[in-house]
């Protein structure tokens, strides 16, 4: 009748985890990462004098529009539309940190020539205006095309610096040190522009700032200490290459043939869309629509930022991923509200809430699928399939930006371009939910449920799987665990990831706002804990005869210290009677129960362990003795204590020191 549970491994046994460090001390991605921040402020703080070198400098105009705003955006998002196919060949076949250090080195020395000779003949008057727009639409094209090689040879080099576990976490980083970067560059840069008596110097200023991040990002990379391979991988084919063409053909030959890859480019470039729509239409919400100073643009970009450093942060604490019901579905349904609401907004402060909000969930998106993107596809194509990437996504981004930029009166119409980009990006977000969840085990309701749940768990007590779920996919079961917090059953029960698990549950608990109906979608089963209810075990025995499963906690009760109890015998009855297999869980990283609030509001980290299934074959009809059932329920207790000593002795072990 004993059974002693099995060591159960964990991902940090493996030595795939030995060839990276932690993530909080890996060199390589923090250089890469201080690489990017610089570049991205570098990018926006350019964006902005460019803006200005076009609309008051070059064209004389006072405000800035939006459909020059569109026009710069064209400059820069065509060579991303010719070049990301070479890019991505450009990734695969030669040294990623180089190719990095390349164009940063060239992006700055176009900057410093470039952008110092447009800036003198402009303020000196020695070119006439269309020599003026040349050299400015020329070098623009110029360093967008090496912002272009650059671009893959980054997404491609990031799964090979991060343990497999650790990439959802380092894309949240590096998004939420971007959209910090974002903020500041956009700050940064209107500031400078705005500083001194004449627009020259503020534009000097700006501009050589600007230049001097891509030389900082240069420093950092080559900073980098790689191993052989890390950044340079051996093309499937052996040492030799079949040809550029071929090259490019297999990467859409991959695409072509996975559907998963293909599917989270499409989502990316309905993000890619939105925020074309967004960027070119900013400096008309700000001058045309809310009356406000061209400079306030740049601060506008930069709160809207503040958002996407909040869904970016929360996405971090997700241990094992958003589930992608909220990472996708729900996140595009509400992007587009966020977006809907922002276009019937009357006042600037309005606006900039509804659009943050979106900002927010629009960042939880896009990690989820650009996680999703690294994560399924190879080293040795990656680099093609991230240029494709980029490719497609260009043509995101210049299906609303052409238009704009074509179109004169288009300011009048800002605010009725937002609410119809809302609209498709909400019809694309339902879309997406009725797909999910007509391939999911559970119905609807508890569908729903148990995905908020799961997300609630992930952020914010970052709840994950040590090992196998041992629920078996068919039949009745019993699922024990330990009980330390009011969050225990939320824990086990997202752990089942294809079976609803149905928890025998204090009764009093059903009485709380919010909680109840979440329990009672979920069919837990109600406990009168003040003395024997016969009532509650025959819902349980009803559930187990459907093949249902049904959790329990054998204590009875939360334990006050933390410590294993003994158990009840109610546990021993239902797997004596019904002959369900009875499934041990330990519940690690929950903290000491206080109340059932405290434990729901303070942060935790909490992990579950799985044991291998109990069987009993004792037949409570022919043998019903009180020692019996005392006996088997000590069994279960003890298999929950081995599960436990284990998950200590692992935290004990020097290798987790």
């Amino acid at each position: 009748m004993n059974q002693q549970p099995v060591a159960n491994s964990t991902a940090d046994d493996t030595p795939l985890l030995q060839n990276f460090p932690p993530l909080l001390r890996n060199r390589n991605f923090f250089l890469l990462a201080i690489g990017y921040v610089v570049s991205v402020i570098g990018d926006r703080v350019h964006y902005l004098v460019m803006l200005a070198l076009l609309c008051t400098v070059i064209l004389h105009h006072k405000t800035e529009s939006a459909q020059h705003s569109a026009q710069l955006n064209i400059a820069m998002f065509i060579p991303f539309l010719l070049l990301a196919p070479l890019s991505g060949v450009i990734s695969d076949r030669l040294p990623r940190r180089w190719v990095m250090i390349g164009c940063d080195l060239i992006r700055f020395a176009v900057v410093i020539c470039a952008r110092t000779i447009l800036l003198v003949a402009a303020y000196h008057s020695t070119m006439p205006q269309w020599e003026l727009l040349v050299l400015l639409f020329g070098s623009e094209v110029i360093l967008s095309s090496f912002g272009e090689i650059f671009s893959p040879a980054r997404a491609a080099i990031v799964p090979n610096l991060v343990h497999p576990r650790e990439l959802l976490q380092a894309n949240s980083f590096l998004s939420v040190a971007g959209t910090i970067s974002t903020l500041v560059g956009f700050v940064l840069g209107s500031a400078l522009i705005a500083l001194g008596d004449h627009w020259h110097l503020g534009l000097q200023m700006a501009m050589y700032a600007d230049a001097a991040t891509y030389l900082m990002s240069a420093i950092a990379v080559f900073s980098m200490r790689l191993k052989p391979g890390v950044d340079r991988p051996e093309p499937v084919q052996g040492k030799t290459h079949p040809g550029i063409v071929k090259e490019v053909a297999s990467a859409w030959h991959y695409l072509r043939n996975h559907k998963h890859p293909f599917q989270a480019i499409m989502l990316e470039v309905a993000f890619f869309t939105a925020s074309a729509v967004i960027l070119n239409c900013m400096p008309a919400i700000v001058t045309s629509r809310f009356h406000l100073p061209p400079r306030d643009f740049g601060y506008f970009m930069g709160i809207a930022g503040v958002g996407m450093i909040a869904g970016a942060a929360a996405v971090s604490r997700a241990r094992n991923g958003i589930p992608k019901e909220i990472g996708i579905g729900w996140s595009t349904v509400a992007i587009g509200a966020g977006l809907l609401m922002a276009g019937q907004a009357s006042h600037w402060q309005t606006f900039l809430v509804w659009l943050t909000l979106s900002a927010s969930f629009g960042a939880v998106m896009f990690i989820t699928v650009d996680t999703l993107l690294q994560r399924v596809v190879p080293d040795w194509v990656r680099g093609r399939v991230m240029g494709g990437r980029d490719l497609i996504t260009t043509l995101g981004l210049l299906i609303p930006t052409i238009p704009i930029a074509l179109w004169p009166r288009v300011d009048a119409f800002i605010m009725t371009i937002i609410l119809a980009v809302g609209t498709i990006i909400l019809s694309t977000g339902v879309m997406l939910l009725v797909i999910y969840y007509r391939r999911q085990p559970f119905p609807l309701p508890a569908a729903i449920v148990r995905r908020i749940v799961a997300s609630y768990m992930q952020v914010f007590h970052r709840w994950h799987r040590a090992n196998a779920c041992r629920i078996p996919v068919h039949g009745p079961a019993i699922v024990v665990g330990n009980h330390t917090s009011a969050i225990d059953p939320l824990a086990m029960a997202i752990s089942s990831r294809r079976r609803l698990v149905r928890f025998m549950m204090a009764k009093e608990y059903f009485n709380l706002p919010l909680l109840r109906g979440f329990f009672r979608l979920l069919g837990c089963i109600a406990v009168d804990r003040t003395g024997p209810d016969a009532r509650s075990l025959r819902q349980a025995m009803r559930a187990l005869k459907n093949g249902d499963v049904v959790g329990m906690f054998p204590e009875g009760g939360i334990s006050a210290d933390g410590q294993l109890q003994q158990a009840r015998l109610g546990v021993a009855a239902l797997a004596a009677r019904s002959g369900a297999p009875v499934i041990p869980v330990y519940i690690s990283g929950t903290r000491i129960h206080q109340s059932v609030w405290r434990d729901f509001l303070i942060p935790a980290r909490v992990v579950v362990h799985f044991g291998p299934p109990l069987k009993f074959t004792h037949d409570i009809k022919s043998n019903c003795s009180r020692q019996t059932l005392r006996e088997m329920a000590d069994e279960v207790m003890q298999a929950i204590e081995n599960i436990k000593n284990r998950v200590d002795a692992a935290k004990d072990s020097p290798k987790h020191k």
